[in-house]
């Protein structure tokens, strides 16, 4: 069968990783580039030995190119419109960094316009591939900790970013289980972005699920944070990472340790996670897109979902009460705060966490269509 064409728009961090998954898939033609940068490009040449098509406008490249795969790899700002502007020349699917968008609102406006172009739309939560934690999941499922009652996480980094990952975790290893409300609560005394996004100091916040569990996250609290999670059962724990995993229940005496088999990277490699999760990311996507599986695990109403638990949090803060969930405020209810003067900045002056990202003079703004 013919390999998949694809195309990125935003040659950053990330969108990187989605075109390591293609290429060791070995799935996919990676046939064209845009971005504001040539040089952005240039390196991704350099790094995978392509020799892509380079533009500096995206809805160009659509045009002329016409890929069966389109990766968003901008700022999260950019994920809406160029998901919404690509769809609108039908490629086959959509692969679109993560958090999906940065407002509830854009995020629903993506999942119209992608359904509309009857194009399939998949948000980068690549971790929902891990072997740990599809293993623990599954142990989940099996019952080998009973009733799950407790889901415990850190972050940082601010919640719309890394935590979109917790809030995805959460409802993969309950089985995609619904959120039915979330209450949680942030200090923001700095004027505090991540890739343009306005973002808080810290955060904690509280979900409970159809089932009865209950998941945390503390965001920017403690000093150190992982992606994982310690789940606390009626019958046992389990305590997941992104390698392994440790069992306990009246069967283990004691911690039961489990590494289970990658099928595309070594658990030893730098960057595994990328390797393996992103690489099954891409297999199932080319799977979903050639018949071969009825779904995608990175589907977009899961991180349309996830985003919105996020978002639920913001808006339990500003309104000082329990969010039933789904969330109906479309807006971002952090940025409502802020400007309103609900929630003022003590401490002024704007900094991006991500200025590292930027090329050139910048410092604030992206300004660019990488990440």
């Amino acid at each position: 069968m013919p390999k998949l064409r694809a195309a990125i728009i935003g040659c950053g961090g990330m969108a990187r990783r989605h075109l390591i998954g293609y290429q060791r898939s070995g799935r996919y033609e990676i046939i064209a580039l845009a971005d504001l940068h040539e040089a952005a490009m240039q390196e991704y040449d350099d790094e995978f030995d392509l020799q892509t098509t380079h533009y500096s406008d995206a809805r160009e490249m659509m045009e002329k190119e016409r890929p069966d795969v389109v990766s968003i790899g901008t700022w999260h700002s950019g994920h809406a419109e160029w998901t919404i502007a690509a769809s609108a020349y039908r490629p086959k699917a959509i692969l679109c960094e993560k958090p999906m968008a940065d407002t509830p609102g854009r995020a629903e406006q993506m999942l119209v316009a992608c359904t509309r172009n009857d194009v399939k739309l998949v948000i980068g939560h690549q971790r929902r591939f891990l072997p740990a934690y599809t293993l623990a999941k599954n142990l989940i499922a099996d019952g080998a900790i009973g009733k799950v009652e407790w889901i415990h996480s850190l972050g940082g980094q601010g919640l719309p970013n890394f935590c979109t990952h917790q809030t995805d975790m959460f409802r993969y290893l309950l089985g995609d289980e619904e959120c039915v409300w979330v209450m949680g609560n942030v200090e923001r005394k700095t004027d505090r972005y991540e890739r343009e996004t306005r973002i808080e100091d810290r955060a904690v916040a509280t979900f409970m699920f159809e089932s009865g569990a209950k998941a945390s996250i503390l965001c920017d609290v403690t000093d150190s944070w992982y992606q994982g999670a310690k789940i606390y059962g009626s019958e046992g724990m389990i305590d997941v990472t992104t390698t392994d995993l440790r069992l306990m229940n009246s069967s283990t005496n004691g911690w039961e340790e489990h590494t289970p088999d990658p099928q595309h990277a070594d658990s030893s490699e730098r960057q595994f996670e990328y390797l393996e999760a992103g690489t099954a990311q891409a297999v199932e996507l080319a799977d979903w897109l050639e018949g071969e599986s009825e779904t995608h695990r990175g589907e977009a109403t899961h991180g349309y979902k996830a985003l919105q638990m996020i978002h639920a949090v913001y808006e339990s803060a500003r309104c000082h009460e329990r969010v039933e969930m789904p969330l109906q405020t479309r807006v971002n209810p952090l940025d409502v705060m802020v400007e309103s003067g609900q929630l003022p900045v003590e401490r002024p002056g704007k900094y991006e966490i991500r200025a590292f990202r930027l090329r050139g003079e910048g410092m604030e703004s992206d300004q660019e269509m990488s990440s």
